[in-house]
């Protein structure tokens, strides 16, 4: 406020004719949304008049209290009433709900009859909004020998208006900073891991990319020596796998043969058992009996038939009593139902 008194002091004893400006116009900057005051401090005269224009259109003119009159303020558009306040005592203006439209040339004109030419003061108003989470991409991937060349260019979808770039890259023996919205990049196949973070300023904010890794832009240079390596991994696999198979192999195939040999052991068998060997000259006769069962019914004398049958003897024996044809024999038979 002292320079701003200093000039307002050099412009009333200025013989220049023709309005005064003071110095160079004041840059102010404000958030969208927010608010701006545009300081203004009055000199210890009369003042007649204050007139507020924005880029050449009239915007706010005050009359300030004097002892036959109330201050009076007139807003030339309506949409500004509700935007527009002035700090009690020294009129500075205070302009709130910021849009982008709001950027631009402010200036300030003072009518005193202690003058004899008005006295005007400039400002310059830039709105910027709060910068959001930069966006990144990669260009054009070269891979030689396991080494991986890109460029990562950083941008931003909206609100880029004086808005700085830098880059800074941690993980290397020295984190190092590089300037502007490309960043060149070379990373070898086997060095240690860099992250990369794009950073983004205006006046009023910063913010930042989310971390880059380079093995993730470098994958393609690692495609061959990694391809040859999960080979080798997968033959090492197999091999440890086959020789973990082999015993169960042979355990199996055991099983298996042992298991046919008691399946053969347990199969149902026929034999053919001769009830009687004729004499020579006769014509054998065999009953062939199925064994199902090897167990040897209880005999049941309720069920139990007996009956003689006259069977040949096979031969004679010499100096033996002759047996009589018609002498029976008994034989048992039981009847199994």
């Amino acid at each position: 406020m002292l320079a701003y008194l200093a000039c307002f002091i050099l412009v009333l004893l200025s013989q220049h004719p023709g309005p005064a400006t003071c110095g160079a116009p004041k840059e102010l900057v404000g958030n969208l949304g927010g608010s701006v005051t545009f300081p203004l401090k009055l000199p210890g005269i009369q003042i007649d008049t204050i007139v507020w224009t924005f880029n050449t259109t009239p915007l706010v003119t005050i009359e300030p209290k004097m002892p036959d009159r109330q201050a009076n303020v007139i807003v030339t558009h309506s949409r500004n009433k509700e935007r527009v306040k002035f700090l009690q005592g020294n009129y500075s203006l205070k302009l709130s709900k910021l849009s982008k439209n709001d950027s631009g040339d402010y200036r300030m004109v003072i009518y005193s009859s202690s003058l004899k030419d008005s006295f005007s003061q400039e400002y310059r108003l830039r709105v910027y909004e709060h910068l959001s989470k930069p966006k990144v991409t990669m260009g054009l991937q070269n891979n030689e020998n396991g080494t991986c060349l890109t460029n990562l260019t950083c941008f931003m979808d909206q609100g880029g208006e004086d808005v700085t770039y830098s880059w800074e890259s941690l993980g290397q023996a020295a984190n190092e900073s590089h300037n502007g919205s490309i960043l060149p990049i070379s990373w070898r196949l086997g060095e240690r891991d860099t992250i990369f973070i794009c950073l983004v300023r205006n006046p009023i904010s910063s913010n930042s990319s989310n971390p880059i890794f380079a093995w993730t832009l470098c994958e393609g240079a690692a495609a061959d020596s990694e391809s040859s390596m999960i080979l080798a991994s997968l033959g090492v696999l197999l091999l440890i796998i086959a020789f973990a198979l082999m015993p169960v192999l042979l355990i199996m195939q055991r099983e298996k043969r042992k298991e046919s040999i008691e399946e053969r052991k347990g199969m149902d068998t026929h034999q053919e058992i001769p009830n009687y060997y004729p004499p020579s000259g006769e014509t054998p006769v065999y009953d062939t009996i199925t064994c199902v069962d090897k167990t040897i019914p209880e005999e049941n004398p309720e069920k139990t038939l007996y009956f003689s049958v006259q069977i040949p003897q096979k031969m004679e024996e010499p100096h033996s009593t002759p047996i009589s044809p018609d002498t029976p024999t008994l034989f048992t038979y039981e009847i199994v139902n």
